[in-house]
């Protein structure tokens, strides 16, 4: 595919954090920066979507990165999928990703990139069986990526068509890797808990 936009998806509300995980220090460099890094480095082109009411993340990212703000992002991850796809309609495909996902190798990311190659593709990691991100769609799923609602993302979807998963198994525990607590900074490992 000749275009295909990364989403970087940015609008949560850091409530088990204390504080905007985005903005904390992982390798000396802030979460969301070096999520935001590894996902452009692979793929070329992100979006972040960012909520109204954070302008410490829109901050965080308008020097950098091309950053839309999306006014219902409190409505649920759903809705900050749906405003990233709409403002990036023109792709061939969108990969999702999580902002609080920072050690993603770009590697992966790329080879990610490469399997998504026609309109009915749904990509997806695995680390030792366990689903990560980014996720990629190709373009037949911009109305249902467009409609979406609530807080279970695009899962619905990728469960709809099964057929069209490519299960990609990766050595790379940073797609299952988020940090939700000051204490997942501290893991020597991302899946030590």
């Amino acid at each position: 595919m000749s275009r295909v936009v990364g989403l970087l998806l940015a609008g949560g509300a850091s409530t088990r954090f204390g504080g905007n995980k985005l903005t904390a220090m992982h390798d000396g460099i802030p979460v969301g920066i070096r999520a935001a890094r590894n996902l452009r480095d692979a793929l070329g082109e992100i979006c972040v979507v960012v909520p109204v009411d954070r302008p410490d993340t829109v901050a965080l990212f308008a020097d950098e990165f091309p950053v839309s703000v999306c006014a219902d992002a409190r409505q649920g991850i759903g809705r900050s999928i749906a405003h990233g796809v709409t403002v990036n309609r023109e792709a061939e495909g969108w990969f999702i990703a999580l902002a609080d996902m920072p050690a993603i190798a770009t590697a992966t990311m790329a080879a990610l990139g490469s399997r998504l190659t026609t309109p009915t593709d749904i990509v997806r990691p695995y680390y030792h069986g366990h689903a990560g991100h980014p996720v990629g769609f190709g373009a037949n799923y911009a109305e249902e990526l467009m409609a979406l609602q609530g807080d279970s993302g695009a899962a619905g979807i990728v469960r709809r068509y099964p057929d069209a998963l490519a299960r990609f198994d990766v050595d790379d525990a940073g797609v299952v890797y988020d940090v939700d607590t000051p204490a997942d900074l501290e893991r020597p490992t991302p899946l030590e808990r």
